[in-house]
């Protein structure tokens, strides 16, 4: 069967565009990259552009149109497929990555409207690109299953979560430090409340959670933010030296690096101290990462992870930064069963789906 050749779109460009595009060229397709932001593994590609400019990109695209079977967009935002609309009738696949509608529920929403207060639930930029889009890829049933129905979408649409390649898998022991780990987003309570472009994001909060673990002892190590304006917000939940409990604020570690970073862990983090929509349907590339670094998962109100999670016996359901505390050694059991089952996890295994997709378009 011959090639194909991939033209992608992103903003940042997050690893799970890298995480599809390295197995995609692995077996022999071609993939350019065109993204507003350098990401990891840019040197991989067959080629990229980093475009600074809206017309930078649709100049590219103009120069690619010919040369690409498919496009492949990838959101946050979603107008990339208006752009390639207007230059070419080539198939255009759109990965939703994150959407609006999974943030609130219609009921948080009109609760927001009457109290006269900021709240973004239904996007026009997602509705008329989900729309627009000949084919989409979600990273987990319950998240496509909401978007599907709310926008009435009718396109061909696969399920592909947020795999890892296999060389990304981690085999190598650093230092053990142990306690509970969360890689990934984190904001600001005020800023959640108060700005209306950041409607929905409660779930990446964890000041609540901070203060469960310096209450109860757990060292909880962040991975990703460490601003002054974030330091100061959480430095009440610090962790002071000698003494068991509370937040280690770490800065983003670059992709190579993490799994081995993340080993140093006895548990990593999906889920929060309380219920959000997004948690309910997420399968994010945390839980994934996790796994591929040999530390057993907890999940916390997080449903669709939960699922997977003892679906899988690579991690376990609590309720609680308490019921944690009580059932910390299971770490050890879990990883027993997360190092037998982690490579029915490797992108390489499902990348095929992708690639018939992208056929079944052309």
């Amino acid at each position: 069967m011959s090639s194909l050749k991939i033209c992608k779109l992103a903003a940042h460009a997050c690893i799970r565009v890298q995480k599809m595009a390295l197995p995609l060229m692995m077996r022999g397709n071609k993939v350019f990259l065109l993204a507003q932001r350098r990401p990891s593994y840019a040197d991989a590609y067959d080629g990229f552009s980093e475009c600074f400019s809206l017309e930078q990109m649709r100049n590219m695209l103009i120069e690619l149109k010919d040369w690409a079977d498919v496009f492949h967009c990838h959101n946050e935002p979603s107008w990339f497929v208006m752009m390639v609309k207007e230059v070419t009738d080539k198939p255009v696949v759109l990965d939703v990555h994150d959407s609006y509608l999974a943030r609130s529920t219609p009921e948080e929403w009109e609760k927001a409207m009457q109290e006269d207060r900021p709240h973004l639930r239904v996007s026009v930029e997602e509705r008329n690109n989900f729309q627009l889009a000949d084919a989409l890829v979600f990273p987990s049933q319950p998240f496509a299953d909401l978007i599907i129905k709310e926008f009435d979408l009718q396109q061909p649409h696969l399920i592909l979560p947020s795999y890892l390649p296999q060389n990304f898998y981690n085999y190598h022991a650093k230092e053990w430090i142990g306690g509970l780990t969360y890689e990934g987003r984190l904001d600001l309570r005020k800023k959640i409340e108060n700005e209306k472009h950041s409607t929905g994001f409660q779930y990446t909060d964890y000041e609540d959670l901070a203060n469960h673990c310096k209450q109860l002892g757990i060292d909880f190590h962040f991975y990703g933010r460490n601003d002054d304006e974030f330091k100061k917000a959480y430095e009440p939940y610090v962790k002071q030296q000698g003494v068991p409990g509370g937040i280690i604020i770490n800065g983003a570690i670059p992709y190579p690096k993490l799994m081995s970073t993340l080993a140093m862990h006895d548990w990593g983090l999906v889920g929060n101290t309380f219920d959000t929509p997004e948690w309910a349907v997420a399968l994010p590339n945390k839980l994934f990462e996790y796994i591929a670094a040999a530390v057993p998962v907890v999940a916390m109100n997080a449903q669709h992870c939960e699922e997977f999670c003892l679906e899988h016996g690579v991690g376990i359901k609590v309720d609680s930064v308490q019921e944690l505390t009580e059932r910390w050694p299971e770490h050890e059991k879990v990883r027993k069963q997360l190092v037998k089952v982690r490579r029915e996890f490797v992108m390489e295994n499902h990348i095929e789906k992708l690639e018939a997709l992208y056929r079944s378009l052309l």
